[in-house]
């Protein structure tokens, strides 16, 4: 567990760039596409032995005459690498938002090089602008779909986020809907995450796993309560995470979305309490064949009820049982970080945490189903820690530790909407609170009003 969490801390520098060597070419049939080839690879080499000038000018004549090149994108990254050792970093950017706004993602490591050009506009923002934020954390702002500004205004309002120093953009889907239908618009999700990066920014979806954000939900995949402490049929309030078929269903989502655009997504942790008290019929015969248990167990505790004495008085089945399911969902979130890095490997995956379970680890893996160990090992280790006003610092510091990294540890601010106040003077307020200098800040706009 201690290599692993060493190893998850090896990333590159802030200011690093990405070492990515250009692919080997091969001669193409055709007279035109093997000058075409050559001129990039003298481009390379020009770059390899300091000639930025020229490389520059040899990226940019490949670019001109070779647009439909299968490797525009990394002709454009290089220029982009170009212009920085030169110390045109408004050039630099220009190539750089070029790629990050998806015009050459159907190129070969398309993909690949938006995540990256995504990564160094961040870099290049807190290295060569002055933010008017003064710190050098993400700064992220998360809100509703609905609140997004109309279409035409979109642009100059990425622009005022930019300026004010957010870094990163938060969309959270409508509420569960009553129909079958999705709560996502996936083409009102495409603009925006084309628009978001046109100015620099990662585009995040919010998920609620627990109450299916985004998504019509059938009753079988619904949690009821198991030990006996108030049965109510079936019709919980939330899902059951270890459902086969609902994470099914998630996955497709997740698929689609990648498919949009999108850079990441943000899992909201639980806003009930009774992650372990809940349970389906699917998951207790799950939990059975997992631990070789037959007949399947009629109550988990072995008791009418559970004891009211503290947690270290329950029975080992059941926290078995909470150890169980909170290990499933730890595998469930690594598998959607797979996912959405397959189609993108620079994706982010961030997992919400309550700051109680920072102090109470046992009650927080009972209440909530947070593992924060777990979290740390097998999903990429970038953790929101909700409310931070009620955070202890000590319990962020010893965070800061399990995690390795200060830049994977976020604390979240909330603030209400209000239209005659720019979202910029929104941003600046919080900022200058105390206790956020370390951490990567993730301010959430509260539903009630018209976003600034």
């Amino acid at each position: 567990m201690v290599l692993s969490l060493l190893l998850s801390a090896c990333v590159a520098p802030p200011h690093r760039l990405f070492p990515v060597p250009p692919p080997t070419g091969v001669p193409h049939d055709t007279p035109a596409r093997d000058a075409q080839l050559r001129l990039l690879q003298e481009a390379h080499r020009a770059f390899g032995q300091e000639r930025y000038r020229a490389a520059a000018l040899f990226f940019h004549r490949f670019i001109d005459d070779a647009p439909d090149s299968p490797r525009l994108a990394e002709a454009r990254w290089w220029l982009g690498r170009t212009y920085e050792q030169i110390g045109d970093y408004r050039a630099a950017m220009l190539q750089y938002r070029s790629i990050a706004a998806g015009m050459e993602r159907e190129k070969q490591d398309g993909a690949r090089y938006e995540g990256y050009a995504l990564r160094r506009l961040d870099e290049l923002r807190q290295t060569q602008t002055e933010p008017r934020s003064g710190r050098p954390g993400q700064l992220a702002l998360r809100l509703r779909i609905d609140q997004l500004p109309p279409l035409p205004t979109l642009a100059s309002w990425f622009q005022e986020l930019v300026q004010a120093g957010v870094t990163a953009l938060v969309i959270d889907p409508e509420p569960v809907p009553t129909s079958d239908r999705t709560g996502i618009d996936v083409e009102t999700i495409r603009a925006g995450a084309a628009e978001a990066h046109r100015h620099g920014l990662p585009y995040w979806i919010g998920l609620d796993l627990h109450r299916g954000m985004g998504r019509a939900v059938r009753p079988e995949w619904t949690a009821r309560r198991c030990h006996g402490l108030a049965e109510d049929g079936g019709g919980g309030s939330t899902l059951d995470v270890t459902n086969p078929a609902y994470q099914a269903s998630v996955e497709k989502m997740v698929r689609m979305l990648s498919g949009a655009g999108i850079d990441g997504l943000v899992l909201a942790a639980r806003s009930a309490e009774g992650f372990a008290d809940e349970c389906s019929v699917e998951s207790l015969r799950e939990f059975a064949r997992s631990f070789g248990m037959t007949p399947m167990p009629e109550g988990l505790s072995g008791t009418a009820a559970l004891p009211e004495e503290g947690v270290h008085e329950r029975p080992i089945q059941y926290w078995r049982w909470a150890g169980w399911k909170a290990r499933g969902y730890v595998q469930w979130a690594a598998r959607l970080r797979k996912m959405l890095r397959a189609a993108r490997p620079t994706a982010t995956l961030l997992t919400e945490i309550h700051p109680s379970t920072l102090v109470a680890p046992l009650q927080g893996l009972e209440r909530y189903g947070e593992d924060v160990v777990e979290l740390v090992a097998h999903t990429g280790g970038e953790i929101v820690v909700r409310d931070m006003e009620a955070v202890d610092g000590g319990a962020l510091e010893t965070l800061h530790r399990q995690v390795g990294a200060g830049g994977r540890v976020w604390v979240e601010r909330s603030v209400q909407a209000m239209q005659n106040r720019p979202v910029n003077a929104v941003v600046s307020e919080l900022m200058a609170g105390p206790g956020l200098e370390r951490w990567n800040v993730l301010i959430r706009i509260k539903s009630g009003g018209d976003l600034p």
